[in-house]
């Protein structure tokens, strides 16, 4: 049985790391499952088969960036059970969270799979692709209650300070992926469907082991019918929690999937499928540079609600400079790499044969690589500030990113092409980082001041 961790004991910065790796190399193989789905249809099915995928990526994301964002945000609350020693508290907020996270499954899966044809008609896929790309899309919504599952369960497991459980679960299930993978796209010839099956299936899998670990190993968090009575005050605490955060999630995506609608569209202008392909490639590879700063992100959150609760405010302070280092350091190796090797990342998980896709994938990253350090504050301080307990500044910095890329979306890429895909991202981490930067400052002083115990 993995260890429990008290962050609010021992070095801050040994606390962090000692959590945060584990979540890093969760996400890795979490990302694994999209890139090996890209390595084996791009080998397969070629450059089409990539567009396809490419061309809904968002829709998808939005759905289950909503779901995660929630469960994220109900894990900082129970996290601050957790970290105040309240155990009765802590599994009636796991039982809530059950319910709340059936209630939002059914209702993504519904609108979903209702919707699924404005939805794609919405995103300007191309009808050379459509078909493909609505096979994906539709076997990855039902798989929808699978994947929100894990991630119920991991959030949970994380709250109380464990983060090497879900891990081990999903370093098999990647395996697993993988295996599926090459069996029901190369072996058994079932094209996009097989894909995205092995992507469901193996999710199945890393859920079910993860209730199963909890349900055996994990007495605090075991609950009874009674947890079930309805706490008003509890509920509205979650839900203002969790839709805070999955209301950021959504925005985000919602922004991310009007520029992702607007490069569709670019390939109606004469430069073809290769701008979906290229972009999708791009933003995969930038995925998994920028996954242990959102890492870091996630473990502050859950550090500085298990301290909050403790009242230990010195240490909150403490960790978010050593995570700012630590993000420092691996944001200029990321430029490093992309700058070396951006063309040899393309082709190893594309498989292209496309010099305009390496081309305009290059591209893409080399523009974002030198701002993931303006993304490394954006995440830190407002991964803190949820932690804090504080909703409108997170919620008001994703509404300004979904304006600035609806901006883009409707500005810089009509004006400059893919030049304006490129440089979206880079001009809202900045703005937005700036923002957070600044209410952060303000909170964490009025904290120390006032030292109280909250």
């Amino acid at each position: 049985m993995a260890k429990k961790q008290d962050m609010t004991i021992g070095s801050p910065t040994k606390a962090l790391l000692l959590f945060a790796v584990p979540i890093f190399l969760g996400q890795l193989f979490q990302q694994l499952y999209n890139v090996t789905d890209t390595k084996v249809i791009g080998v397969k099915l070629g450059d089409t088969g990539l567009a396809a995928i490419s061309s809904v990526g968002s829709v998808y994301s939005i759905l289950i960036g909503i779901a995660n964002g929630l469960n994220n945000g109900c894990a900082i609350v129970a996290a601050r059970m957790y970290g105040s020693k309240n155990g009765a508290l802590l599994r009636r907020t796991v039982a809530h969270m059950l319910v709340i996270n059936f209630s939002a499954t059914a209702i993504f899966m519904l609108i979903g799979l209702v919707f699924i044809n404005p939805l794609m008609h919405l995103m300007k896929v191309p009808q050379t692709i459509f078909a493909d790309a609505r096979v994906y899309l539709m076997f990855i919504l039902c798989g929808m209650a699978a994947t929100i599952a894990y991630n119920m369960c991991a959030a949970i497991l994380r709250a109380v300070g464990d983060s090497r459980t879900p891990l081990l679960f999903l370093v098999g299930c990647s395996v697993l992926n993988a295996l599926l993978d090459v069996l029901l796209v190369i072996v058994f010839p079932f094209g996009i469907a097989g894909a995205a099956a092995a992507t469901i299936a193996s999710q199945t899998v890393s859920a079910l082991l993860c209730l199963v670990y909890i349900m055996r190993k994990r007495p605090e968090l075991h609950i009874s019918r009674k947890d079930f009575v309805f706490d008003m005050e509890l509920t509205k605490e979650l839900l203002g929690m969790g839709f805070s955060m999955g209301i950021i999630t959504s925005l985000v995506s919602f922004g991310s999937a009007a520029v992702a609608r607007a490069n569709n569209m670019l390939s109606g202008s004469g430069l073809g499928d290769d701008v979906i392909t290229a972009n999708g490639a791009a933003r995969r590879i930038d995925g998994l540079i920028m996954m242990p700063l959102s890492t870091l992100g996630t473990a502050l959150s859950t550090f500085v609600s298990q301290n909050l609760g403790a009242g230990l405010i010195d240490r909150i302070r403490k960790a978010i400079r050593s995570a700012l280092g630590i993000g420092c350091v691996w944001a200029a190796m990321g430029v490093c790499v992309i700058y070396a090797f951006g063309g040899a990342l393309v082709r190893l998980i594309t498989d292209t044969d496309s010099a305009d896709t390496v081309k305009y994938a290059v591209l893409y990253m080399r523009i974002n690589a030198p701002f993931l350090f303006m993304l490394l504050l954006l995440l830190v301080f407002r991964s803190v500030l949820q932690g804090l307990g504080k909703k409108a500044v997170p919620m008001a910095t994703a509404a300004a990113e979904l304006v600035l890329k609806f901006f883009a979306a409707s500005v810089l890429v009509p004006a400059f092409g893919f030049v304006g895909i490129c440089v979206a991202e880079p001009i809202i981490w900045t703005l937005t980082a700036a923002a957070v930067a600044v209410v952060y400052i303000i909170n964490i002083k009025k904290l120390s001041k006032n030292s109280i115990k909250v």
